[in-house]
């Protein structure tokens, strides 16, 4: 029994490796196409600061990757060991199939403790550790932090939005000034600009030329008769300040930054005033149910494998993505509820686990008894 088990953990292991090197390549590659592209060839970023880039967002893709890489491993092992009448072979020494299964399933539980960890303590903070990367960077590089067709909200009292850039020129150019409570105090375009940082001052300032835009009563911001429109400029100078940028995120993190022991803390701190703690209530379930899917994927995975029974592994990746697609399609339908608790959106996001490690245990039970 101890050489089966090594053989069998041994052909599982082997394979989830291989396995979850293509999903977190594949789901790197869809997250980091095109940031890698901008730092390298637009921000002139070197390849070590792209690797801590890597490194940094490895275990938020894990959290994904390993469940979808724990379900095709046991469906292409057990898959293959049915094609190869190996099963067959083994039950007939007198072997059930429950013990053939629980070498896996003994491995599947401790990716789930793994992922567990990650989920809940490592990806957080190289999550928060990968957002205030980029502001580290702009002390030498003040263009990493302008990225391209996105709404910048890193600068405390703006929102920049950066159409094209190249070098240190910057065009359709949008930038709305905003007071204390968020309201809009001026806005402005200007259809190119030049980017100068200084290192020493961390200050980064825009010149915008062609500048037109509209000015309000920074008392009244709002009152919309005390719109000035129409001002132009042919020349705009404005001053960022990337200290107060980088102040302001590593004070301000969201609730996917937090690890469990701060949620759970955030958690309590709402109800204490009496707030439902809905969006950190499905963080936190969402943390463990990801986990938990390492056991779900791999009951199910194994009765699927043997009744497969085919060599070729696109039958068990195919089966793979499939039954990952369904249990992520319900993750972000639980989240686009999650504001709704009446809707009870921690039990709907719970439901795939359920069905698959009922399913699972159930088809295991009818394959053993066959």
């Amino acid at each position: 029994m101890k050489i089966l088990a090594k053989y069998i953990t041994r052909q599982t292991l082997v394979t989830l490796f291989f396995t979850m090197s293509v999903f977190t390549f594949v789901l790197m590659l869809a997250r980091m196409l095109k940031q890698l592209s901008e730092m390298l060839v637009n921000r002139q970023v070197g390849l070590d600061v792209v690797g801590w880039f890597i490194l940094l967002l490895m275990p938020y893709v894990l959290s994904f990757s390993l469940p979808m890489a724990m379900l095709a491993a046991s469906l292409l092992v057990f898959g293959r060991l049915s094609a190869d009448n190996e099963i067959t072979a083994i039950r007939a020494s007198g072997v059930g199939l429950g013990r053939v299964a629980s070498p896996v399933i003994l491995l599947a539980l401790v990716m789930t403790a793994l992922c567990f960890y990650i989920n809940t303590t490592l990806a957080p903070l190289c999550r928060f550790q990968f957002r205030t990367l980029f502001l580290q960077l702009a002390t030498e590089n003040p263009m990493a932090l302008l990225e391209e067709g996105v709404a910048i909200r890193d600068f405390p009292g703006y929102e920049i939005y950066v159409g094209n850039k190249k070098a240190n020129i910057i065009e359709e150019v949008r930038i709305m000034a905003l007071d204390d409570k968020g309201n809009v105090t001026s806005r402005l375009y200007a259809e190119k600009g030049t980017v100068k940082g200084d290192p020493v001052t961390r200050k980064l300032t825009l010149d915008l030329y062609k500048v037109t835009g509209d000015l309000r009563d920074p008392k009244d911001p709002t009152n919309l008769r005390k719109i000035r429109t129409g001002t132009t400029a042919d020349r705009y100078p404005v001053e960022l300040d990337i200290g107060a940028a980088f102040r302001q995120a590593r004070v301000s993190r969201g609730l996917q930054d937090l690890p469990f022991g701060e949620l759970r803390d955030e958690i309590q701190r709402l109800r204490d005033a009496g707030i439902y703690p809905a969006a950190a209530l499905m963080e936190a379930h969402q943390r463990v149910a990801a986990a938990v899917a390492c056991v779900a994927f791999t009951l199910i995975g194994i009765p699927l494998g043997i009744k497969t029974s085919r060599r070729e592994t696109s039958i068990g990746i195919a089966l793979s993505l499939g039954l990952a697609l369904i249990w992520y399609l319900v993750l972000v339908l639980s989240n686009t509820l999650r504001n709704r608790p009446y809707l009870f959106p921690e039990a709907i996001l719970w439901t795939p686990n359920l069905i698959f490690e009922i399913l699972g245990v159930w088809l295991l039970w009818r394959a053993a008894r066959a």
